[in-house]
């Protein structure tokens, strides 16, 4: 040490007998995640700068026209979002807002080395480095090139009369199943992201359109009703795909097997809780009903569809991964469940080939692609069948193989987490709510995956709290945009205070559960008018 800043002097120190410099590009002042050997690997992300957010929701918040508002959503930089716009004048409008780097081999239109959703070689080797800035867009934040506010999806008044969102693809860059094919005005590969969720604005969209075709005013019960959709379009879809195989079988309505295929043919693809403990769309929260026979029934099948994704998935996609010495990459659940599907569509012209040869639909014995199909689907239901009647579901079905106790809230549950992550912090237990039963976690709530009203769980879940849901909607809010004011209505998944035993802990939970609403507050007199404590700051 010379007292000199940063001057250094080589101590030729061991490799393993004290200080180590390692030198790893950071860029963007991005973190270092690990180093093994002479590589590392770090995160390079446009948030690691300063960026203006809170601007943006400030000038939102007093924005008084569509161009203010938009003029507003430039200055939202990081961590893109889904706008939604309306006003009193009646117009409607879709924004994506963030600041999308822009990657030098992308723009030459080409993928030079990993595609953007992979980890990136980045010694310098391969040309896909991030454009420094040279047409700074208005209010830019990050030191690279974006794409233009003008290229971001959005859509303003469409003739259709409404927009549906739920975090699908909003302009259709993937529906070839190809990100990368799309073109950028100017030139070079327009690219967004390679993966998006699907099945809940398939459903949204076909309720909105169903109501339009039927000439019924929307209002704000349908809007509540839409909200609270638990039918599950996967579930409609695959069953539709399969049924006439499964009907064809024959099984004997008598037998475990026969008697699951009937409960699937006749389902609805309703999730409701099948018990009283459950909270339901529609429910007093603070007096639940009894189930009715036919909710018992949906409840049924919910379980047993729910299981028997995994099942298909595990004689298909995954276990021919692992037959074949692929199992270490199997994609995630959600992208294995929709090649599945994409299989199953397909089946009556490639018999469950795929693009590369494999036959990810077989059976031993089977004389022909469609007698194989039968077998897997007959085994993936038994399989099913067995696996809640076994120990892993004892606390949830007592190892019944009853399917009249296969009800779906017993498994599709979900706990409020607190900072500490215990009880009574959590709820349940605390917050005046407690736990289904005895070694089962959290309160039963209608839905599942792909549900409109989100409550996701894996495709690939097969174990006793594989269905619980730990993500949902954080507000959920319907309102009226007129020119005398706006209408207005929404709800908490907790209360409007995080402290522990403070009466609004959990006050809004029950209407959240069982989707139902309180009017919002608006504006300084309705905020004068009710509020219930008010706290004056003083300045000394």
């Amino acid at each position: 040490m010379d007292g000199a800043p940063d001057n250094t002097e080589r101590a030729d120190v061991g490799y393993d007998a004290g200080g180590i410099t390692f030198v790893v590009p950071r860029r963007n002042n991005g973190p270092v995640l690990s180093i093994d050997g002479a590589s590392g690997l770090s995160v390079q992300y446009a948030g690691w700068g300063a960026t203006f957010e809170l601007q943006a929701f400030l000038e939102m918040n007093h924005a008084r026209s569509m161009d203010e508002f938009k003029a507003a959503l430039q200055y939202f930089d990081i961590g893109s979002q889904n706008f939604g716009y309306a006003d009193i004048d009646g117009n409607i409008a879709y924004f994506s807002g963030a600041e999308v780097p822009i990657r030098s081999d992308l723009q030459q239109g080409f993928v030079d080395g990993s595609p953007p959703w992979l980890i990136r070689d980045g010694t310098g080797a391969a040309d896909n480095e991030w454009l420094p800035v040279t047409n700074r867009q208005p209010n830019q934040a990050v030191p690279f090139e974006i794409l233009p506010f003008a290229e971001m999806p959005q859509i303003v008044n469409p003739p259709e009369g409404y927009i549906a969102n739920g975090n699908n693809d909003p302009i259709g860059t993937t529906f070839d199943n190809n990100p990368l094919n799309q073109l950028r005005p100017g030139g070079g590969i327009y690219y967004l992201n390679h993966g998006y969720a699907d099945w809940r604005v398939g459903r949204i969209d076909r309720e909105l359109q169903a109501l339009l075709n039927s000439n019924t005013p929307i209002d704000g019960t349908n809007m509540v009703a839409l909200q609270g959709n638990n039918n599950l379009l996967d579930a409609e879809m695959v069953i539709g795909l399969i049924g006439p195989y499964l009907q064809a079988a024959n099984v004997p309505g008598n037998t475990a097997v026969g008697e699951a295929i009937d409960r699937l043919l006749a389902w609805d693809y309703s999730t409701p809780t099948g018990i009283q403990a459950g909270y339901d769309p529609g429910d007093d929260p603070n007096n639940l009903p009894v189930p009715s026979q036919a909710e018992i029934d949906a409840s049924v099948a919910a379980t047993i569809f729910a299981v028997l994704r995994a099942q298909l998935l595990n004689n298909t996609i995954d276990g021919t991964l692992d037959f074949i010495g692929l199992g270490a990459f199997k994609p995630s659940s959600t992208i294995a469940w929709n090649a599945l599907i994409h299989r199953l569509k397909t089946f009556p012209t490639d018999g469950g080939v795929g693009a590369s040869g494999i036959p990810f639909i077989n059976a031993p014995g089977a004389a022909t692609p469609e007698e194989a199909l039968t077998m897997v689907l007959l085994k993936s239901i038994q399989d099913s069948l067995d696996l809640l009647a076994s120990d892993e579901f004892a606390p949830a079905f007592g190892n019944s193989s009853n399917q009249d106790d296969y009800r779906w809230g017993l498994l599709h549950r979900i706990v409020f987490k607190h900072a500490f992550d215990t009880d009574p912090f959590n709820i349940p237990n605390g917050g005046g709510f407690t736990q289904v039963g005895a070694g089962l976690s959290g309160v039963a709530r209608a839905g599942g995956f792909g549900a409109v009203d989100a409550s996701h769980h894996s495709p690939r879940a097969d174990s006793l709290n594989d269905f619980m849901f730990f993500n949902g909607p954080a507000r959920r809010f319907w309102g009226i945009m007129d020119p005398m004011g706006i209408e207005g209505y929404e709800v908490l998944p907790g209360g409007n205070n995080g402290i522990f035993l403070h009466p609004w802990y959990s006050n809004q939970l029950g209407r959240w559960l069982t989707n139902q609403y309180h009017p919002l507050s608006k504006g300084e007199a309705d905020g004068v008018n009710n509020a219930v404590i008010v706290t004056n700051f003083t300045p000394q």
